[in-house]
């Protein structure tokens, strides 16, 4: 068992908060979190949270994928204090973090995500792992499955990713996995060559490309836009957000507006 005082993070918050789809509540506080290859249970304890995995593998990749190092804090003292609603949705949303994803997975499940709600989105979400992904145990014995790599979503034709409850997107998915894009090249492009590249892609419009750049590039800038969040902006700041004012990290502040917005303003 590993333990980590908290920074700010509140795991419900973040499974709800519509950045990652595979984070599962379990019984007596536990959440088991998928991320890739890899899995782990965490509870949170008082302070703390406690990860049923060894010193090596949380420090080797748990750690990162948290994101302990930036500092949150910081970001949201640049809210000034007229920003009334701002400082509303940070204070509902305090235990959020924007985690460090694969792109690949991040790619994928946001294709999933269009015109969908998280409660399906993870049930499809789930049926691709098993269909295609390689079926592993967790540290308390449980089955799970991997995200399947672009090889093996390779492997499956339309009749099948149809059955999954792709609907509309199967055909995305099946030509991403069947063109010759590279993720890890991507991953190493300059952002706005990144963002180009997404775009190039079916079914990848802006918001997706925005989400897969904030959440599967950890890229703080780019600032999704879907229903939610221009309803927010709409009502709050006359249609425009001040990006400007969140110079580089915009998408910490857009995560907070979209929780608040979606969680506690429906």
């Amino acid at each position: 068992m590993v333990y980590h005082h908290l920074a700010p993070c509140d795991l419900g918050q973040i499974a709800a908060s519509g950045q990652c789809f595979r984070m599962e509540a379990r019984a007596e506080g536990w959440w088991r979190i998928c991320a890739g290859a890899r899995c782990v249970r965490v509870r949170q304890e008082g302070e703390r949270l406690a990860f049923d995995t060894s010193e090596e593998e949380y420090q080797a990749f748990w750690r990162g994928y948290f994101d302990w190092d930036t500092d949150y804090a910081a970001m949201c003292a640049a809210v000034p204090e007229e920003d009334a609603f701002l400082r509303a949705a940070i204070g509902y949303g305090s235990g959020l973090r924007i985690l460090r994803q694969d792109f690949w997975e991040t790619l994928i499940t946001f294709v999933i995500s269009q015109n969908n709600n998280i409660p399906r989105i993870q049930r499809t979400v789930e049926l691709l792992c098993k269909g295609w992904g390689e079926q592993r145990v967790d540290s308390a014995g449980e089955p799970y499955y991997t995200f399947p790599t672009k090889a093996q979503l390779a492997a499956a034709d339309l009749p099948a990713l149809r059955a999954i409850g792709l609907g509309y997107r199967d055909q995305y998915i099946f030509a991403i996995a069947h063109s010759d894009f590279d993720a890890e090249a991507v991953c190493r492009l300059p952002l706005e060559q990144a963002h180009d590249a997404l775009l190039a892609l079916p079914g990848v419009g802006p918001k997706v490309a925005a989400c897969v750049q904030l959440f599967g590039l950890h890229d703080l800038a780019a600032f999704p836009v879907d229903t939610w969040i221009r309803k927010m902006v709409v009502q709050h700041y006359g249609g425009s957000f001040p990006l400007a004012r969140y110079e580089g990290f915009a998408g910490v502040m857009q995560q907070y507006i979209f929780f608040y917005g979606r969680s506690a303003q429906k």
